[in-house]
């Protein structure tokens, strides 16, 4: 069973689930039945909620869909729900909150694109979806290959947070242009020292 988990609230404004579901029900075209979608995220519109229902029951994948109906705190997900994927909308290359905790906390995290208008914008990580045909690439990937897979995206979402990282000397110019002619405690250190 491969678990993928959506973090993000069900809401008018978040609303890409449609797309998800079509992935399970492209998937199930294909033979691919055991991919689970767990929704994690507190339910913010009922129309948007009832509306990936019955998607899901006119596409014949209800039964590989959940919710949890509320937020909840990474951290306090079980480890079962830990071990799955965790798929987060992104805006092209924008990664996001969510995406970044997920990676932070160590979640196998796949970053998707939900804005057509950046599906060409290039990107070089297995890990960012640009389109619904990738992530059913990647999914598909995944089931051929979980272990290799595994290491993949984890070695991706590392990537993801080291182009967040900066060394110290790049630190301090970013200080220096933020907080001109202020000692910073990285300066005040190097002084005592």
């Amino acid at each position: 069973m491969i678990n993928l988990n959506v973090v993000s609230r069900i809401a008018d404004d978040k609303n890409s689930f449609p797309n998800l579901v079509e992935i399970l029900h492209l998937l199930k075209n294909d033979g691919i039945t055991d991919v689970h979608m767990l929704f994690i995220g507190a339910i913010y519109s009922n129309q948007v909620y009832q509306n990936i229902l019955d998607l899901a029951g006119k596409l014949g994948v209800s039964s590989n869909i959940s919710f949890t109906k509320t937020s909840i705190p990474l951290q306090e997900l079980p480890d079962e729900i830990k071990n799955g994927y965790f798929i987060n909308f992104t805006i092209g290359q924008f990664t996001g909150y969510s995406g970044l905790e997920g990676i932070k906390n160590g979640f196998k995290t796949i970053l998707y694109n939900v804005d057509k208008t950046l599906e060409n914008e290039p990107l070089n990580l297995i890990t960012h979806c640009r389109t619904t045909d990738e992530l059913i690439a990647l999914i598909k990937a995944i089931r051929a290959n979980q272990i290799k897979l595994d290491e993949e995206i984890i070695f991706c979402n590392q990537q993801v947070i080291n182009g967040f990282t900066l060394d110290l000397p790049s630190a301090q110019k970013l200080l220096d242009m933020m907080l001109p002619g202020e000692l910073t405690n990285y300066q005040k250190l190097r002084r005592v020292n």
